[in-house]
């Protein structure tokens, strides 16, 4: 480490080093991620402490620029530097080596850290225990014990994201911050699947519903309600025994039966609803941060939620809330649901005094939900019609009252 002191804090440099699996892309901007990340946690940083960094990579590593990994971290205003070694004959392959500029509290001793194969080239680390410092813990979590990566660092978690429209791809992009997840896609749409690509929101396509399966530890259904019964019983079929699987509907009554079915074929099914979202349509309206301090309803099937699905919730950064079915959906009818129906109503009530122009803010406001895609939005309401239809009631007396009371003097 070394340093210039200031007058409130020090300006140190710390360096890091990784081992990236194979000469290609995604692999180059994940490895770099991780290591990023590891050198952050290990030393108790965030990205607004770091002043510049300066990447190298080994002259076997072309297929991408590692400050790549910066950028897609939201790394927007540090200053990036990057250079290929010299081949030197012996020397490990397909490294990446980082040299971060950050500003600490003085005296603090910043710990380099060395993941995978690249601890090799810090065999003293490797002997005070430090040489994956900071890596790892998440990655593992809800994980279980198995063969590690050299070096101790857990493999990242392979999840299966199913549906890429504006949840998938929003859960993928926000997945995109945590590398300790490999993202697998799949939608049907061959258009959606090359965006959602393309815009970062997976690490790679699968060619098939079946190869996006196999061999992962968590799948995440995100598909209209009408279509998740079926797709729940095909995607448990598909899943390694002892997999996690999470669908995202909006309405419980068909999916509750779809989930326990699951169950008995091994699979950790665990019915799940983040409660965030916009009128926008689709993986154009896709957000990494859409979840960020929301709820995330969750229904297991049987027992407990797997570990691993709370870490997903965690590192979408919304806040897991346990309910059962009838207590969500009858909640959804009223905070969700109907509001969608009433605001859809209003929009044709109100049309032709909105073409005139006299309409407002207030109309705008309570109208904003009618645009919301009408093949999810029906879907869901009328999986759940009878709690909705309860939910008219209580509104209409209501709102009969509110009426009422007008007649009267104040």
């Amino acid at each position: 480490m070394t340093s210039v002191r200031g007058r409130s804090a020090e300006i140190a440099a710390v360096r890091g080093a990784v081992q990236v699996a194979a000469n290609r892309a995604d692999d180059i901007r994940e490895a770099t991620a991780r290591l990023l990340l590891a050198l952050l946690e290990a030393n108790r940083l965030t990205p607004s402490h770091v002043v510049s960094a300066v990447f190298t990579a080994t002259p076997d590593l072309d297929a991408d620029f590692p400050a790549h990994a910066a950028r897609r971290l939201g790394w927007t205003d540090v200053p990036l530097l990057g250079a290929r070694e010299m081949g030197v004959p012996g020397a490990l392959p397909r490294i990446v080596r980082v040299l971060l500029t950050v500003r600490s509290a003085r005296g603090a001793r910043l710990k380099p850290v060395y993941l995978e194969g690249a601890a090799a080239l810090r065999p003293d680390l490797v002997a005070e225990g430090r040489s994956a410092a900071g890596a790892g813990e998440a990655a593992g979590a809800g994980e279980a014990p198995g063969r590690r990566a050299r070096g101790g660092a857990r493999p990242a978690r392979r999840i299966a994201i199913v549906g890429l429209g504006q949840i998938g791809g929003s859960i993928g992009l926000a997945l995109g911050r945590h590398p300790g997840w490999r993202r697998i896609g799949w939608d049907r749409d061959r258009a959606t699947r090359r965006r959602a690509r393309a815009a970062g929101a997976v690490d790679e396509i699968a060619p098939s519903l079946e190869a996006a399966c196999r061999g992962v530890t968590l799948a995440v259904l995100a598909t209209p309600v009408d279509t998740l019964p079926a797709l729940i019983a095909r995607v448990a079929a598909l899943l390694p025994r002892g997999a996690a699987l999470l669908d995202t509907g909006s309405a419980r009554g068909p999916l509750t039966p779809a989930l326990a079915r699951a169950a008995t074929r091994g699979v950790r099914a665990v019915g799940g609803h983040p409660i965030a979202g916009t009128e926008g349509r689709g993986l154009a309206a896709a957000r990494a941060d859409l979840f960020e301090r929301s709820t995330f309803a969750l229904l297991p099937a049987r027992g407990a939620v797997p570990a691993i699905v709370r870490a997903l919730v965690r590192d979408l950064g919304a806040r897991a809330l346990v309910v059962t079915p009838a207590d969500h959906d009858r909640a959804l009818a009223r905070t969700s649901h109907l509001p969608y129906l009433v605001s859809r109503a209003l929009a044709g009530v109100g049309r032709e005094a909105d073409r005139r122009g006299l309409s407002g803010p207030g109309f705008r406001g309570m109208t904003r939900l009618a645009v919301s895609d009408p093949r999810v939005s029906l879907a869901y309401c009328r999986a759940n019609r009878r709690e909705i239809a309860a939910a008219w009631r209580a509104l209409s007396d209501a709102l009969a009252r509110e009426v009422k009371a007008l007649g009267k003097e104040g």
